[in-house]
């Protein structure tokens, strides 16, 4: 009798050795991100049957699991992706929105408006050179700010691409360490329980990885995780990662100032490019910032580059110098030597295609040497005549581009203002993921999370149940010396 009750005794002090050691590697990893609390489970021992009497055996600890729910686990996989893909996309088109600067009045806009009331000054005033440096030289302002405008839209791409190239980095490191983990918790579990912390580590991997992407995950029958890119395919199979590759695709070699676009593929299938299939996260809000926005908004610039700049340069052609000219019998110009040309002068740099014209517009060589060159006279030795001037003050309400729809900064305004609108609905959705992600979160730390309180009652529970197991061991042996004091 006095050895069964040591022996349940036992079982008592080591299931609550074991709870408190639990509870207390609890409380070291309160604060460790990605710890999930883990309990101690114990059973009742089978019992041994006496004659018609079933007499307990004790108590062991079988297993010590985490508090893990998948459901709120995949929740939170999926909305922190979400979150990632709108918190990075804000960021882009607000960077994107910036450089414009309407909103101090100081863009574009303005020194459009700038540059056409100077030819509206010019008119007023043919013959002042003054307000022809002044039309010079504020034209040089607008040619500078559409160079501006495209440099820094190229720095986005360049800045894009990178982090591209360092996300595809980071993820090949996070899938071999899950590829590794898998290898570790499998063969962990083939002699011992749950490996917990080895799983937690797991966790904390993928969630990292569903920062750049939705991914999926399910266990296979070795409690292996297989990890998919939602529809693109599967980069984690047990042990085995695939890589993942980052290569520049250029549209144009011909121009050192375009800086391609770089895409994804794996490194085993290189021709397989897959960045148009990814989906959410912060890869997804790169490429389609990218490719959207960032790309939209070069090609709207260059395109009210070439349209500004041919539209001026066939009513400026049609104009001569600001000086006086010999002419022959029949009243046509001759060039003495004193001037370069005297008719058919571009006012900006003759440009050959749309693509890059923001890049390339400038004023033309004889518009920088000399502002005589600057045409507002429609015939030669005209000193009053400002028709050539007038007519370039009409494009700013000529409706040129987009099939006659729209004037120059129509078109502009209504590019930045769908910049403007796609920016402040990216900040908003921004919002509204976050929430949902601290909401998910909120759920899973009280499913799984560490309360201090709780795992300190818990440890003064199971320092009762030490001791009292202690006693049961003290009264066995009183019970045990008492039997052996008989015999004496």
């Amino acid at each position: 009798m006095a050895n069964e009750l040591l022996n349940i005794g036992k079982s008592g002090l080591g299931s609550a050795q074991r709870k408190l050691s639990t509870t207390s590697h609890n409380i070291a990893n309160a604060n460790t991100e990605g710890y999930t609390r883990q309990r101690a489970e114990a059973q009742a021992r089978s019992p041994l049957k006496k004659g018609s009497i079933n007499v307990g055996q004790g108590v062991d600890v079988k297993q010590v699991r985490r508090i893990h729910d998948q459901l709120i686990e995949k929740k939170v996989l999926s909305s922190q992706s979400h979150h990632q893909y709108h918190s990075e996309r804000a960021h882009q088109l607000g960077q994107t929105e910036e450089i414009f600067n309407e909103i101090n009045g100081e863009g574009m806009n303005k020194l459009l408006n700038n540059f056409f009331n100077n030819f509206r000054e010019l008119a007023n005033r043919p013959d002042d050179e003054t307000v022809r440096s002044i039309v010079r030289d504020n034209a040089r302002v607008v040619v500078n700010d559409f160079k501006r405008i495209s440099g820094t839209l190229n720095e986005i791409t360049n800045n894009i691409n990178q982090k591209i190239i360092g996300a595809a980095e980071e993820i090949n490191a996070l899938t071999q360490t899950i590829a590794t983990l898998n290898t570790q918790i499998a063969d962990f579990e083939v002699t011992s329980g749950e490996a917990s912390d080895l799983r937690d580590q797991r966790d904390l991997a993928i969630s990292s990885l569903s920062e750049f992407m939705n991914v999926t995950t399910y266990e296979d029958e070795k409690s292996q995780y297989v990890v998919n890119i939602e529809g693109v395919g599967t980069i984690v199979t047990g042990g085995t990662n695939v890589e993942i590759g980052a290569t520049h695709l250029k549209k144009d070699d011909q121009n050192p100032n375009d800086p391609g676009s770089v895409h994804l593929y794996f490194a085993s299938r290189p021709g397989q490019i897959f960045s148009d299939k990814v989906q959410s996260g912060k890869l997804q809000a790169l490429i389609q910032s990218r490719d959207g926005e960032v790309e939209h908004m070069k090609k709207q610039m260059d395109l009210m580059a070439y349209q500004l700049s041919s539209a001026t340069n066939a009513i400026h052609r049609k104009g001569y110098i600001n000086a006086m000219v010999d002419t022959n019998e029949q009243g046509e110009v001759i060039n003495n030597g004193q001037f370069k040309k005297l008719t058919g002068i571009d006012f900006f740099r003759k440009l050959d295609s749309v693509e890059h014209a923001s890049e390339k517009i400038d004023l033309s060589d004889l518009i920088k040497e000399d502002a005589a060159y600057i045409a507002s006279a429609l015939e030669p030795n005209s000193p009053g005549d400002n028709r050539v001037a007038l007519a370039i003050t009409k494009l700013q309400n000529e409706k040129f581009l987009n099939d006659g729809t729209s004037t120059l900064q129509e078109q502009y305004l209504k590019a930045i203002g769908s910049l403007g609108t796609e920016t402040s609905k990216s900040k908003m959705l921004e919002e509204q993921s976050k929430g949902i992600l601290a909401q998910n979160k909120s759920i899973k730390e009280r499913i799984s999370g560490v309360s201090l309180d709780e795992e300190a009652a818990n440890m003064i529970r199971y320092q009762h149940q030490y001791q009292a197991a202690a006693k049961v061991i003290g009264a066995s042996e009183d019970m045990f010396n008492a039997v052996m004091n008989l015999k004496r």
